[in-house]
């Protein structure tokens, strides 16, 4: 390691300092989440070895960041279990998910992937509170492998008895404190390499990500982010032993998205004004209709289905929140018709301008049913029955042969 972890502190308060002061009084205002967000470009304007530091050693480094924050926030008065991420890395630490090995572990990278499956939120022990049996005297264990119950070894002979489980001297046990212990939101997201990054001829390569605090629930199946992983391993094991082999696991650090949400699309003037001026076009059905797939030529019920997907757009059922505001419901689309009639060019199309979306495509026969294609609006998880069979649905787009 190229720099010293007392060094880390000392860089790390100077930058929050004079850097983050105003995200740091938001923090303490608790106007805003504890979690500060820190792209990587400023980090290298700053200093650019601290910052090559923070990607070659990143679990040290950004521990030691946090712990920072939570010191300047302490000295101000608040005690704020506060967190830093580091995000928008650099296109030079970007990994296609199946070229990372054994260079990138614990170091921090980028993989451009899409969301195929989420597990459902759980507490994850972050530090555990373990008591003595014999004395009664507390054990902070930090808790580093989310695959693992790690407990103390031994009673401290400054603050306790010194017993330890193995002893025969001075025997004891350790008994786990839930409620005083720290735990963290923990969720497990499924990732696919991008369609377009598969070598031809190969499967999708796919991983297993490890979400914690504010990032849990905060993405869906379907979506395409540029993850920015810490890729760590583990043990495999077998016959409750382990083995020589490891797997590749992902903490989780960051995540950009691909596509911009719509409620944080800006629209200036010059769009309002293109706006107001097609919507007051006499034949502005006819437009939105014409331009899905245009390539396609809307010839006998073509024109018909097409007009049928533009006006899908601005459908769906409502659905009232409970602060009174109007969103719009899901919308599921499904075509079906002889090959060869251009359903799945249509249905692409269609997946692109509506995000977030999914795709899932159906070659041959249903039991007799003509050739179908299906289209999901928002992307969530379900089961989809062809032919008495329950394919998994992975990634945007989807082909059940």
């Amino acid at each position: 390691m190229t720099m010293a972890a007392h060094d880390s502190s000392a860089r790390w308060r100077t930058f929050l300092t004079e850097a983050k002061e105003d995200d740091i009084l938001l923090i303490l205002s608790k106007q805003s989440s504890p979690y500060l967000d820190i792209p990587f470009h400023e980090l290298q304007a700053f200093d650019p070895e601290f910052a090559e530091d923070v990607l070659q050693h990143p679990r040290q480094i950004l521990d030691r960041g946090s712990q920072t924050l939570v010191e300047i926030c302490r000295e101000r008065g608040e005690d704020i279990d506060a967190m830093l991420r580091v995000g928008e890395l650099p296109r030079d630490s970007r990994r296609n998910l199946r070229d990372i090995g054994t260079a990138d572990i614990e170091r921090l990278r980028s993989v451009e992937v899409i969301i195929t499956k989420i597990s459902d939120l759980k507490p994850r022990l972050h530090i555990a509170v373990f008591t003595c049996e014999a004395c009664g005297n507390t054990i902070e264990v930090s808790q580093k492998n989310e695959r693992e119950l790690v407990e103390p070894l031994r009673c401290p002979t400054d603050s306790g008895c010194g017993g330890s489980r193995n002893s025969k001297d001075n025997p004891t046990r350790f008994n786990l404190v839930v409620n005083v212990s720290r735990m963290v939101n923990n969720q497990w997201i499924e990732i696919q390499e991008l369609p377009e990054s598969v070598p031809s001829g190969a499967q999708p390569t796919r991983g297993s990500v490890l979400v914690e605090g504010d990032q849990v629930n905060r993405h869906l199946p379907g979506e395409r982010i540029v993850a920015n992983v810490m890729p760590v391993v583990r043990s495999e094991v077998k016959r409750n032993r382990k083995t020589p082999m490891f797997d590749i696991i992902h903490h989780l650090i960051s995540s950009e998205h691909e596509s911009t949400p719509f409620n944080e699309i800006k629209i200036n003037d010059e769009d309002r004004e293109k706006i107001l001026e097609i919507s007051r076009r006499d034949d502005l059905i006819g437009l939105m209709q014409n331009s899905i797939a245009p390539s396609v030529f809307a010839t006998g019920v073509m024109h018909y289905v097409k007009r049928s997907l533009a006006l899908q757009l601005f459908g769906g059922v409502s659905r009232i929140n409970q602060d009174r505001t109007r969103t719009r419901g899901d919308i599921h689309i499904l075509l079906m018709g002889d090959p060869g009639v251009a359903k799945s060019q249509v249905l692409n199309y269609m997946s692109k301008i509506s995000p977030p979306r999914q795709a899932c495509f159906r070659r041959g026969s249903l039991r007799g049913w003509p050739n179908s294609r299906g289209c999901q609006g928002c992307f969530r998880r379900r089961q989809v029955r062809t032919g008495g069979r329950s394919p998994t649905l992975v990634g945007q787009r989807i082909s059940s042969d």
